[in-house]
Order: structure tokens, then sequence, then C-alpha cells
């Protein structure tokens, strides 16, 4: 009895000492020193964006410039530059069989080749879909940078093709006069559909770049020496050929001026 008692007792006393204790308030510097700790101890979420553009700012202009070829060059994709090199091939090797001479051949190559270059440039400045269009726009690189340097890859690309591909055409006739007549009708509607595109969208330039196409198709039937298909022994080659290129960059020079006024309004 008096172990239970006793027992009791204890019980008693303990419990009145934890039903009366309380743990001491904290005081204002000690929740101030919790609350920094706690924001020191947060970390803020990454911004993989911001963490990209530090990247390319600190990057070499040759570096920056590199990449955004190659990332225009990802767009076209290495399997169209092959279809387009076949279709140059076998359009090279119908004309080169089929043609009675080098002079009807290569006026006849000239034609045809410039075809496909308006063909390579609406593809190359088409719009994939409307998620591709968002991540250009969102792109490190501006649009118009990455539109100019898709110009210049297709540009290089064709001009390499037809180089190589002119001495199957000519022969033993190769000259300096006839690969340029070559290029110069290249050059010029690779200039308009891409001055076009910037201008006014790749759809409409596709359009203007084969209206002036086919104009100058039938100034060739009627009125030849208008006809921006020169060779080097017509009469009106050098002058024509002068023209070409002076329309070219002054058409390159009103999209530079496009871009530099819509920078200066914005």
């Amino acid at each position: 009895m008096s172990e239970d008692h006793e027992l009791s007792r204890l019980e008693r006393d303990w419990r009145g000492r934890l039903d009366r204790y309380t743990s001491p308030e904290p005081t204002s510097e000690q929740s101030f020193q919790l609350i920094a700790r706690i924001k020191a101890s947060e970390q803020k979420p990454a911004d993989p964006r911001a963490e990209l553009e530090a990247a390319q700012a600190a990057q070499s202009a040759w570096s920056k410039l590199a990449n955004l070829f190659r990332s225009q060059w990802n767009f076209y994709g290495m399997r169209s530059w092959l279809l387009t090199g076949v279709i140059m091939l076998l359009l090279t090797i119908m004309i080169h069989a089929g043609s009675v001479n080098e002079a009807a051949g290569l006026l006849a190559w000239i034609k045809w080749t410039s075809l496909v270059m308006i063909a390579v440039i609406g593809y190359a400045f088409r719009s994939k879909n409307k998620g591709n269009d968002i991540i250009e726009l969102l792109s490190y690189y501006p649009l118009a940078h990455q539109m100019f340097a898709r110009f210049i890859i297709v540009m290089a690309l064709q001009l390499t093709m037809t180089l190589a591909l002119s001495f199957l055409i000519l022969g033993e006739e190769v000259s300096l006069l006839n690969v340029l007549g070559s290029f110069t009708p290249l050059i010029f509607f690779g200039v308009v559909g891409f001055a076009s595109a910037m201008w006014l969208g790749y759809k409409t330039a596709v359009v203007v770049t084969l209206f002036v196409w086919f104009s100058q198709m039938v100034l060739d039937q009627g009125l030849q020496s208008s006809s921006l298909f020169q060779l080097p022994w017509h009469d009106q080659f050098l002058l024509m050929n002068a023209g070409i290129w002076g329309l070219s960059i002054l058409l390159l020079g009103s999209v530079l001026l496009k871009h530099r006024l819509k920078r200066d309004f914005q």
C-alpha cells in the first residue's frame, strides 16, 4: 500500500510540473536571425535562358558567327542539300546530253539552274510551323541575322555546285566570262528572293521571283538584248551583268536600310 501511495504521489507531482511547462518566448533579435538564416538557405530557381545568354555573351565574335551559321545549316538539313545537289546534277546531265552545242547548252542550263535557285530560296525561307516560328523569334540571334545567314549558305552552296557542274556543260569552253555569265543570274534571283522575303514575306517572295523569271524567259524569246540571260559573245553581256550586280547591291542595301530604320524607331 505504501508503494502504491508513493507512486501516486510522484505521478501527481510530475504531472503538475509538465502541465505548467511553457517554452520561452524568443526575442525579436532571435526571430530576425532565424528569418535571415532561412532566406540565406533558399536557392533561386535556375533561369536557363539567362544562363544561355550569359554564356553566348561571353563568346568571341567568331564563335557567335560560327554558331549562327551552324544553327541555320541545321535548319535546312544535310538531306535537303543532298537532294538539291542530285537535282542539279540530273539537270546538268540532261541538258548536256540534249544540247546541240556548248553555247545552247550553257544558256539553257543558266535558265533552269536559276529556277532551281528560286525553289531553294523559297524552301530555305519557308515557315515550318508556328512552333518553329516562335523559336526563331525567341532565339538569341535576331531574325534578320538568321535570314541573312541562311541566304549566305544558300548562295555559297548553289554557286559551289554551279562552278563544279559548269565544267560538265562547257567542256573545253570554260572561261572566266562563261563562269561569270553562269553566276550572275543565280546571284540576281537569289538576291531578289531574299530581299522580297525580308520585305514581303516568303510566300510573296516566291511569287515575285517566279514572275521575274518568267518575264525574263519571255524577253529572251522576243527581245534577247533586254534579257538577263546573256552569254559572253552577246553585245549586251558586260552592260547587263554590270546592271544586274548594281541592282543586286541596291536590293541588299534596301534590306539593310529597312532593318536600320526599324531599329531606330523601336
